[in-house]
């Protein structure tokens, strides 16, 4: 597996790059009682090498196709989500917090702006260990930027996380997504809830286990009556190559055989139940419609 951007690059890219506002800036959804809000952290320059399958005229004419340049790259946003139920507030990922650089840690301000305080933050449920999943639950110092809330995450998540012999196998691009994580397991050591499985989060919230992508990499799944709405983490990173092409992977598939299984999987589906999806680098809800041999991401009101 190759990493072609380093975290210098990617801070340089990133800076180059104008952040994109879309529907979700503006507009909540309900699911029975609950709301789900997505807020933006900063907007990701993603280039077609990161999907090694989209590197080809095919991937180029899809990327012309959309208005953008045949080379890439696409501003692909870097979401989390807040939950709030009858007073009552969650958080579905964090961002990236200052990990990633200036353009990026924006869900504090966002939360402010929902008159959200971090203190009223219950519980952070993690898709993954990811940075730009996990780096936000920090502070500038290190410090856990949530004083109240707990942490709940798959096991496998922590165990690989964790795993010296796991890093040594890893390239070494790798290696500040294991220091951010294991920064974060720190800091909220004490408050931290490793669950397996299709775990509730809440009445009416569980963990999907979608794996493949990391080892512990879930989506959240919110259920009241027939309202359902699933956020996948990280199932895609690029609608326009991945949504016709779900055989494409991005290099941070861990493994990636299982990574296009799952994303194979839960996009049969959501395209055979209806299901309104969302995600962490997807700009608006939407429900998934089958086109040929791939799929299609079509926006939910």
């Amino acid at each position: 597996m190759a990493f072609p951007l380093s975290r210098r690059g990617l801070l340089g890219a990133a800076a180059a790059f104008p952040l994109v506002r879309t529907a979700w800036a503006d507009a909540a959804i309900r699911v029975g009682g609950t709301t789900i809000e997505a807020l933006r952290d900063g907007s990701f320059p993603l280039e077609p090498k990161m999907i090694p399958g989209a590197d080809s005229d095919e991937g180029r004419a899809l990327l012309g196709a959309a208005g953008l340049p045949p080379a890439g790259p696409t501003p692909e946003p870097v979401n989390a989500f807040l939950v709030r139920r009858a007073g009552r507030a969650w958080l579905i990922d964090a961002g990236c917090g200052g990990l990633f650089g200036p353009d990026f840690g924006k869900v504090p301000a966002a939360l402010g702006a929902s008159g959200i305080e971090p203190g009223a933050i219950e519980a952070v449920w993690l898709t993954h260990l990811h940075i730009d999943h996990a780096g936000g639950l920090l502070d500038p110092k290190g410090v856990a930027r949530f004083p109240q809330a707990e942490i709940l995450v798959q096991e496998a998540e922590i165990a690989y996380w964790s795993d010296d012999a796991a890093r040594s196998r890893a390239p070494a691009e790798m290696g500040p997504f294991f220091d951010a994580a294991q920064a974060v397991l720190a800091a909220y050591r004490g408050r931290v809830r490793a669950v397996s499985g299709a775990a509730d989060l809440a009445p009416g919230i569980a963990f999907m286990p979608l794996p493949g992508h990391t080892p512990g990499h879930s989506g959240v799944l919110v259920t009241d009556g027939n309202d359902r709405l699933l956020v996948w983490g990280d199932i895609v990173h690029s609608r326009i190559l991945q949504m016709p092409h779900p055989e494409w992977s991005v290099i941070w598939d861990l493994d990636q055989a299982q990574a296009r299984a799952t994303r194979r999987r839960i996009l049969d589906q959501a395209a055979a139940d209806g299901l309104v999806v969302a995600g962490m680098h997807v700009a608006a809800r939407g429900r998934i419609e089958r086109r040929g041999n791939g799929y299609a991401l079509v926006d939910a009101a």
